[in-house]
């Protein structure tokens, strides 16, 4: 069983209980990856995901997942009668051009050859059931005309039916542009995940791009079979939002092939404020130093000669995504605006984020007490301390 794990089951099971876990396919490339997983427990060894019945008809609806079950028995998976097994993923509340994957256990390689096949009224073509490692499988294709119902699925080899189950078939949707926000307003550098859903009779092509102010450029979306395996007309991306955006309502359009605009979404940004749940900012600071002793520790207050060097340096434990790059300090002493930028060296080791930067106080200013201000977190943290000027 090289794609099933068995595991004791819960505590307070009957005893020779065992959970086991049966991992639904991915393909990315042409091969088969296991990604999704359906864990159930029964009497015995049970296997996730197998139908068991030997007739068309005889199989029970799957109700919550998308799995039947069936026992192990000594030679492999299958009835508890030996007869072969049925696993299906992908079966109960699929829409019309979804996937249903499909595995056989219990007929082994010499039995089956090339001759195990399965056939259903819901696949738009019959199915041919590969070996592998210690089973057969096939992914067949949901009609894109099948009407909502229940259809039977029959597996056989050569020609004689060994196992049956059942696809559920519910109604097609239209094609759909979702933007969903976790909160009631995203934050400037978070990621955002924009997803179509382009399963519906007579869509074609694969090339989606979305747009928007609020995006470093347009961003394509693509299909992910890790995701999206059972919908192969699923486009996704996970952008993230400028860092810097200024609070607003922002635009994101979705083109599709010829560069036709399909869909328009909204999508509401602000930055968080002192009071927010997810408000982050720690700052401490402005720190003053001379720049040619280092940053051992800070001196208050500090005294600047006019047309000298000041070091100033901030600390935030959690600074705003990419704030990095846009913290600046201002002051009527200084000839500038002074940048600062993230000190990576190893005396910051073990303390909070710092940022630091070296300024020139005007030459001719008279001396007193003037602000050196610094604005974090897009504008919600304001921080202001005053810098002793003396003559020169």
């Amino acid at each position: 069983m090289g794609n099933v794990l068995v595991f004791p089951a819960a505590e307070g099971d009957r005893p020779g209980r065992f959970a086991v876990f049966a991992k639904g396919p991915t393909y990315v490339g042409g091969t088969m990856n296991w990604s999704r997983t359906v864990a159930v427990t029964a009497a015995g060894l049970v296997l996730c995901g197998c139908a068991t019945a030997t007739s068309p008809g005889a199989a029970t609806p799957s109700t919550g997942t998308s799995a039947h079950s069936a026992s192990v028995t000594a030679d492999g998976p299958g009835t508890s009668s030996g007869e072969p097994g049925l696993i299906l993923n992908g079966q109960t509340d699929a829409r019309p051009g979804q996937l249903v994957h499909m595995m056989l256990y219990g007929v082994s390689r010499a039995q089956g050859g090339d001759a195990v096949s399965a056939r259903s009224p819901a696949l738009s073509a019959p199915v041919r059931l590969r070996w592998e490692d210690d089973h057969y499988w096939a992914v067949g294709t949901l009609r894109m005309t099948a009407e909502p119902g229940w259809y039977p699925l029959t597996v056989a080899v050569h020609g004689r039916t060994v196992s049956s189950d059942r696809i559920q078939v519910v109604p097609s949707r239209r094609p759909s542009f979702t933007l969903p926000a976790a909160r009631d307003a995203t934050r400037p550098g978070e990621q955002v995940w924009l997803g179509f859903d382009d399963l519906y009779p007579g869509e074609r092509g694969a090339d989606f791009t979305v747009r928007s102010a609020a995006l470093p450029g347009p961003v394509p979306l693509v299909h992910d079979a890790d995701t999206d395996f059972y919908n192969p007309r699923a486009f996704s991306a996970r952008p993230a939002l400028k860092p810097d955006l200024a609070d607003g309502t922002y635009s994101f359009e979705l083109y599709g092939p010829h560069g036709r605009r399909i869909a328009v979404k909204r999508l509401k940004v602000r930055a968080s404020r002192p009071g927010d749940r997810d408000y982050r900012g720690k700052a401490h600071g402005l720190d003053f130093y001379d720049p040619g002793r280092g940053y051992s520790a800070p001196t208050h207050p500090f005294r600047a000669r006019a047309g000298r060097r000041v070091a100033v340096m901030w600390h935030d434990r959690y600074p705003d995504p990419g704030e990095e790059t846009r913290l600046t300090a201002t002051s009527p002493a200084f000839t500038g605006v002074l940048r600062l930028r993230r000190d990576d060296s190893k005396g910051a080791d073990g303390d909070d984020p710092r940022f630091f930067g070296t300024a020139t106080v005007r030459s001719g200013l008279e001396p007193g007490r003037y602000p050196v201000t610094v604005v974090a977190h897009h504008g919600r943290v304001k921080r202001t301390v005053h810098l002793t000027v003396t003559a020169r």
